[in-house]
């Protein structure tokens, strides 16, 4: 059987051009002078850098995987502020460069709307776009939320297998902590010493207390509780979203922002992303 990498070339483009050049600061110079290598030397280490991926992994087969431009990300119309956070300036000058030389000299996949992220979990999910044995290869963790093999060049030694539950249980970890890198926030207050609980099979119901002394004796207000049954991962994880003054429409939009696609969150008809919607 082939195996195909499934490379996450803005990763991989960011670091080879970060390497490439050189920062000086200067007295009286606003920005720092950059010293660039030789584009005749960079290219000698994209290739190497491949290469390098191909063998650590005995794979067949690369496909470089592209991001479109941020401002045409699909995420940004579940949540404006998706990636907001960002500055754009001070990127390698090299970056774009290299992005075009992968595109341009490897079987490459962009598409309007989607991340590379997003690319990666598609081909990687699909059982027909790519035969054999596909390989994600990215440092990101977002990838966790992707059935399928997994390659972190700096923390594995060779591709690991996540499982559906696994991938279905990390993208519900993400929407409760959110990223603060891509700019969501998941749940206020609900970090992962809350998360784990949850995802582990606590759900959280609210009751109605009467208060029996103070001066605020005979009232009522509103406590939480661990609740008899588990009932679904969604439910629970909304029950956490409302415990700390959320509703379950604002853990949906985390949910969605957060999710990295797959094959069945894709409608190739009309080249669109399907939202993601809870089962139950």
């Amino acid at each position: 059987m082939t195996t195909t990498l499934l490379l996450d070339a803005d990763i991989i483009a960011f670091q080879l051009a970060a390497t490439s050049q050189k920062a000086f600061a200067f007295p009286g110079l606003e920005k720092p002078a950059v010293d660039l290598a030789d584009w005749a030397e960079v290219v000698p280490r994209i290739d190497a850098e491949v290469a390098k991926l191909v063998e650590r992994t005995k794979a067949d087969a690369v496909i470089v995987c592209l991001s479109c431009p941020t401002v045409e990300n699909w995420r940004l119309g579940v949540l404006p502020s998706y990636k907001g956070n960002r500055s754009y300036e001070g990127r390698p000058e090299y970056l774009q460069r290299i992005k075009d030389y992968l595109e341009a000299e490897y079987p490459s996949y962009r598409r309007d709307t989607l991340e590379a992220d997003d690319i990666m979990g598609i081909l990687s999910t699909h059982p027909t776009l790519v035969k054999g044995r596909k390989v994600i290869v990215s440092e990101d963790k977002d990838m966790k939320t992707i059935p399928g093999w997994l390659f972190n060049p700096a923390k594995d030694t060779k591709p690991r297998l996540i499982s559906e539950e696994e991938a279905d249980r990390w993208h519900l970890y993400q929407a409760i902590v959110g990223d603060s890198t891509d700019g969501y926030a998941g749940c206020p207050g609900a970090g992962p010493d809350k998360a784990g609980p949850v995802l582990d099979g606590l759900r959280w119901e609210s009751y109605l207390w009467t208060l029996k002394s103070g001066p605020r004796k005979g009232e009522t207000e509103t406590r939480w509780r661990h609740a008899e049954s588990p009932g679904t991962a969604w439910q629970r994880v909304v029950s956490l979203y409302e415990k700390h003054g959320f509703t379950e429409q604002d853990a949906l939009v985390q949910a969605r922002v957060s999710r990295i696609c797959r094959a069945s969150d894709y409608d190739f008809k009309n080249k669109e992303v399907i939202l993601w919607t809870p089962s139950n």
